[in-house]
């Protein structure tokens, strides 16, 4: 078997509101192999979002630790996180966050002009991955034109 892509050991996470801490996530243990596929559920206010956030580097824990090929994320920098986020992470948010005045296209290629690709590499990928997703007949639409799951 292949070494995990992602281990979450013991997350923790507690929010302060005025005087009370309250803790969200308690003792939370995750790994993942290389395309294995995972469900997290639960009910609204469990912690699923605040886990995710957690295992892509928008957010530290309280406690614990995040391992990402092999790699603990604890002590990383800002800039550290935001590599690793920009090269090893893909996270699709419940709300899309797209722009409205770029095409599924653009918006698509705008992660690999961000990770230092050239415009021609990134319009070639973004539009394999789009095609993959059953979207190539969608490339030149903006976001307003496109169902919710499509802009997901």
């Amino acid at each position: 078997m292949s070494e995990p892509v992602l281990v979450l050991s013991g997350i923790e996470r507690r929010f302060r509101q005025g005087a009370t801490t309250l803790p969200v996530l308690r003792g939370a243990d995750l790994t993942l192999a290389p395309g294995e596929l995972v469900a997290l559920v639960g009910p609204s206010g469990s912690g699923k979002s605040t886990l995710l956030h957690i295992a892509a580097l928008l957010e530290r824990p309280s406690a614990g630790e995040v391992t990402i090929d092999g790699r603990a994320c604890g002590r990383l920098g800002d800039r550290e996180r935001t590599g690793l986020r920009r090269n090893r992470i893909g996270f699709v948010y419940q709300f899309h966050h797209l722009l409205a005045d770029f095409t599924a296209l653009e918006n698509a290629m705008l992660p690999q002009l961000l990770a230092g690709r050239s415009r021609a590499q990134a319009k070639a990928r973004a539009a394999d991955l789009l095609g993959r997703l059953g979207l190539g007949e969608r490339l030149g639409h903006r976001p307003g034109r496109l169902s919710g799951g499509e802009q997901q």
